[in-house]
């Protein structure tokens, strides 16, 4: 992940555990000190440890956190979790949306052209759409939903993502896998236009600033 941020790319990680989302972020981090994160799933995955293990699919975002600090993660369809992490977002460490994607269309206004991660967790889709993962949650997205979710995103500076938990071997029909291969495609494109429309935003001011020096 560091040699492809490094070499100007937008990487797009595929999993897997929720928790290889942790070393990939680091690496885009280095590059990106104020990078912020756009989380959808069905778990707030903001646990302290889990089974006794602090590095774990259950508390990845809660490593993320230690990273980069209050204010710098928005979760979306969030509809599991203990009580402690729903306290640990309330106290306003976490912008935390819970059920639903609500908000993902302010979050231009709000985070401008802040670097942004996109990292989803497939188990936000409800399972009678996506049965293909290992933590199933019933009460979860439609596959529209999420899509134009991640839609709404094209306005942010993306410079990285992931898709994460597809488990094929629990959906033999297939239809897992073909959801998740329809949301990569999206979210390529989702990178490549983040990609032209801010290169195409620093060049328009490199060019207001050569006119002003003159």
């Amino acid at each position: 992940t560091a040699i492809i941020v490094q070499a100007g790319k937008k990487p797009l990680m595929l999993g897997g555990e929720h928790l290889v989302t942790l070393p990939a972020a680091e690496a885009v981090l280095a590059n990106y000190p104020d990078l912020c994160f756009v989380h959808f799933d069905a778990h707030a995955d903001l646990r302290e440890s889990y089974l006794d293990e602090r590095l774990s699919h259950a508390s990845v975002m809660r490593r993320l956190h230690e990273l980069v600090g209050d204010d710098r993660i928005f979760q979306f369809g969030i509809r599991s979790g203990e009580r402690e992490e729903f306290a640990f977002a309330k106290s306003g460490h976490v912008n935390q949306t819970l059920f639903t994607t609500k908000g993902v269309e302010a979050l231009a206004e709000q985070l401008g052209h802040k670097p942004v991660y996109l990292t989803i967790d497939l188990d936000v889709l409800d399972p009678s759409v996506f049965p293909g993962t290992g933590t199933p949650e019933p009460g979860g997205l439609s596959f529209s939903e999420l899509l134009a979710a991640v839609h709404a995103l094209k306005p942010l500076n993306l410079v990285a993502a992931d898709l994460v938990e597809l488990a094929p071997q629990y959906d033999t029909s297939g239809i897992s896998t073909a959801a998740a291969l329809k949301l990569m495609r999206e979210i390529l494109l989702l990178l490549a236009s983040s990609s032209e429309q801010f290169s195409s935003a620093a060049a328009t001011t490199n060019e207001e600033q050569q006119q002003n020096v003159r």
